[in-house]
């Protein structure tokens, strides 16, 4: 088990944003017929999701959450020294999306700006890293920046998760403050890597034919689409994720009755019952996103955090439990004491980089 501490760093914000475009479960009738779309409905409890507009990008998504992060809490660009972005959706393969939001959130050239291609797993991933990072640097403030766009790598017509995959940004700053430890635990198994794949397009085969072949699920799909095991996946769901959550509590000396919440990752509403009811939690303490938002990834936390607390419960402080898993696999939890006051609501935005954009050289 690996296990991570760190100290003296607290969150100082949280700001979410999704696209512009809000599509209802009822819009993929047309496409797949009624019962199908009643059938995931009540599969997954997903009612709704917000897909990114066509030139919209995940730097784009979380270049937005950024700035209206910057908009809500006094701090000043130039304190920043730590910049970590996660990501699977990125603008270019090269260079880092982080190496860019950079530029266009006008943060110093000491910062420090680093990338992390992570899934469903990458809020915990990038929570550690960057307080991480921080606490070991002689700078203020870390910026840790999610986004991603996994709506436009899904084959339109595969209803196992064409309904299934909103879009999404995040930015959470993380401040030196206090004395508190934070403890997390990271785990991955790239043993099953095969079980959320999308095969074409990387280095190891860039350029295969766009045919469309049958897979195990019923589902035509191209090399260029997503494929999740969804029997594989869910086993892995309800069975490590909560023995690494209590895990955790071994590890720290709690419960769930410790926790004034538990934020899960949003896969869909029946996993979330089922992790629940094995870590011992009531569902009154697990707020739930995803029937509005669907599955948004590594944005799920922050975003289930910013949809739940804003106008619900201002100006306290809060206890939250957090794990997040997926692709890869991978999967880790941490807490955090949050202000709720800290934590701003979900913005929509149909901004994109425009600049972003060029051909090299034509400057």
């Amino acid at each position: 088990m690996a296990l991570f501490k760190t100290r003296g760093v607290e969150i100082a914000g949280v700001t979410c944003a999704v696209p512009d475009n809000f599509i209802p479960a009822s819009h993929f009738a047309e496409r797949f017929g009624q019962d199908a779309v009643d059938r995931f409905v009540e599969g997954t409890g997903i009612h709704s999701i917000y897909n990114a507009l066509p030139e919209q990008t995940a730097g784009d998504l979380a270049c937005a959450a950024a700035e209206e992060l910057f908009r809500r809490v006094p701090v000043e660009r130039e304190k920043i020294g730590v910049m970590v972005l996660v990501t699977q959706s990125p603008d270019y393969r090269r260079p880092s999306t982080a190496c860019v939001l950079q530029k266009r959130l006008r943060l110093p050239l000491d910062c420090a700006c680093v990338e992390v291609a992570l899934g469903c797993s990458g809020f915990v991933y990038g929570f550690q890293s960057a307080g991480s990072l921080l606490m070991n640097s002689d700078s203020e403030y870390a910026l840790l920046l999610i986004g991603e766009t996994a709506s436009k790598l899904v084959n339109p017509m595969d209803k196992s998760i064409a309904m299934m995959y909103g879009d999404a940004g995040a930015a959470i700053l993380l401040q030196k403050s206090g004395d508190r430890e934070t403890t997390t635990i990271l785990k991955s198994d790239g043993y099953r890597y095969k079980a959320i794949v999308l095969p074409a397009g990387g280095f190891r085969d860039m350029n295969p034919s766009h045919e469309r072949f049958l897979c195990s699920d019923g589902n035509e799909r191209t090399l260029y689409d997503i494929f999740m095991d969804g029997t594989s996946v869910f086993s892995f769901t309800i069975s490590d994720v909560p023995q690494t959550i209590k895990a955790y509590y071994e590890a720290t000396g709690t419960t769930a009755e410790d926790y004034d919440t538990i934020l899960l990752h949003q896969a869909n509403y029946y996993i979330l019952k089922q992790v629940a009811k094995r870590i011992r939690a009531t569902m009154e303490k697990i707020p739930v996103s995803l029937d509005r938002f669907g599955n948004t990834g590594a944005i799920s936390i922050p975003l289930t955090l910013c949809d739940a607390y804003p106008e619900k419960s201002p100006g306290r402080t809060i206890r939250a439990l957090m794990s997040g898993f997926g692709i890869g696999l991978s999967w880790g939890v941490t807490s955090a004491y949050i202000d709720t006051s800290k934590v701003f609501p979900i913005i929509k935005t149909s901004d994109f980089y425009a600049e972003g954009k060029f051909v090299p050289g034509d400057y």
